[in-house]
């Protein structure tokens, strides 16, 4: 049996997942202001093929002859200066990076790239994107659900963080997802408050496990409050916890069935829109 040698213990292997000419500049420098640095691999791809983000048109007027070849030539152009850009952000921060494929990729090879990853981000708009899967057209975020790793899902304009909000319902799957946020992202819950939104059904978890719960809370974050939610509750969202462009919401799936509310807020394509982070399920 032969071991593999390597000069650094605990990268985080991230994957940006970049939807054609839709992923700016922008959200690059909100990524690296919202995450740490030094132990970050950062893995750039190019998602082809995705129905619903902004094309790029060729020239006005058919000045280059062929249009097929001026978009080609453009989308060309458009993805060397996110690798750039990209490779600019790295050596300021001091951390690594490394391009999946100049030419991009299908959505199908960035799912499978996942299973090899610790975190993928895309932004709104790749995320309500469709995508062709075996002959049918369905919405990319469906193709998510296969994902390997937790998805961080960026809005349009990116604010600065100033809490974190996760839902729970009590399940398992729910549990493994705040887990995987404490462990991925221990500085944010450390740095901000954490607030939970718990959606039990009516009689709630044995009290013995909700202690537990509460006492792993205790644990990981230390400025914690908790929230029990309920269909009729959007007031609590909005209002008391104030959920916005400067929060961080961790969905741990399936949470977001339970109340329309959270759904609401997954498919928003306001400025308003928090970032979200879907963790894995399985």
């Amino acid at each position: 049996m032969s071991r593999l040698k390597s000069k650094r213990m605990n990268r985080i292997k991230v994957v940006l997942g970049f939807g054609g000419s839709s992923f700016d500049k922008r959200e690059l420098d909100g990524i690296f202001k919202f995450l740490p640095h030094s132990n970050m691999l950062y893995v750039g791809a190019v998602i082809n093929d995705l129905d619903g983000i902004p094309l790029i048109m060729p020239c006005a007027g058919g000045k280059c002859g062929n249009n097929v070849a001026c978009v080609q030539k453009k989308e060309k152009k458009a993805r060397q200066e996110l690798y750039a850009y990209l490779s600019e952000k790295c050596e300021e921060t001091a951390c690594k990076y490394i391009i999946h494929k100049d030419e991009g990729c299908m959505p199908q090879e960035l799912i499978r790239e996942t299973q090899y990853a610790d975190l993928l981000i895309i932004n709104q708009e790749t995320y309500n994107a469709t995508v062709i899967n075996e002959g049918e057209s369905i919405p990319f975020r469906i193709l998510l659900e296969l994902a390997g790793c937790p998805v961080l899902v960026l809005p349009k304009d990116i604010a600065n963080i100033e809490q974190v909000v996760m839902t729970f319902d009590g399940t398992a799957i729910a549990m493994r997802g705040i887990k995987q946020f404490s462990y991925l992202l221990p500085d944010v819950g450390n740095r901000l408050p954490v607030t939970v939104l718990t959606t039990y059904c009516e009689e709630g978890p044995p009290s013995i496990e909700e202690k537990l719960f509460i006492e792993y809370l205790k644990q990981h974050f230390t400025n914690l409050a908790l929230h029990k939610l309920c269909d009729d509750t959007e007031h609590t969202i909005y209002s008391a916890v104030g959920v916005d462009a400067n929060t961080l919401l961790v969905v741990n799936n399936p949470s977001p069935q339970n109340l329309p509310i959270l759904t609401k807020l997954l498919d928003c394509e306001e400025v308003m829109s928090p970032i979200k982070l879907f963790t894995r399920a399985g």
